[in-house]
């Protein structure tokens, strides 16, 4: 993806994911927003499965889900069964803003052996939602996207505080549907 292509996040995809990056606090919730050919998108709320791995091996994954996420690799290759792919990798970030950290640059980058190596993303063509959460209500997201001319991620969109309120009373005024 270029960085002059529109945002994907719709205003119905961030009320869907708000309320679960808000539960996860004070912690980091993610998870991801999947695209099926013909459908519409759908946010996948995920465990933040970091903890596991520090438990484990305290040394080799020394962060928690206080400052860091993990999405279960699992849950990439589920949805590809599915026939789904992912448009956006969705995190929080408790209690600070919603910048694109040097942690969340690093885990969405291929390892280079070399500084003469091209910078890739791990997951071409997926966007990386940042979500600042700041005593358990969202406060504001950012929407980052690869731009490869650049070899960096990009901020493309940007939901304040308002924004994001419009988004969850929209949700909030629609009748629910019972099936």
């Amino acid at each position: 993806m270029s960085a002059e292509q529109s945002p994907t996040i719709s205003a119905d995809l961030i009320a869907a994911l708000v309320p679960w990056l808000e539960d996860a606090y004070p912690e980091e919730g993610c998870g991801l927003v999947l695209e099926k050919k013909g459908e519409i998108p759908r946010f996948l709320g995920c465990d933040n499965v970091i903890d596991r791995y520090h438990e484990l091996d305290p040394e080799a994954y020394p962060r928690t889900a206080k400052d860091f996420y993990m999405i279960d690799p699992r849950e990439f290759m589920k949805a590809e069964d599915r026939g789904e792919s992912v448009s956006a990798i969705v995190h929080s970030h408790p209690d600070t803003g919603d910048y694109f950290s040097d942690s969340d640059l690093e885990a969405a980058l291929m390892p280079r052996d070399d500084v003469d190596d091209p910078v890739e993303p791990i997951y071409p063509g997926a966007d990386y939602l940042v979500v600042s959460v700041c005593e358990g209500r969202a406060k504001e997201a950012s929407l980052y996207r690869f731009d490869e001319e650049k070899a960096r991620f990009s901020r493309v969109d940007k939901w304040d505080e308002p924004r994001l309120a419009q988004a969850l009373n929209r949700r909030a005024a629609q009748p629910e549907t019972v099936s």
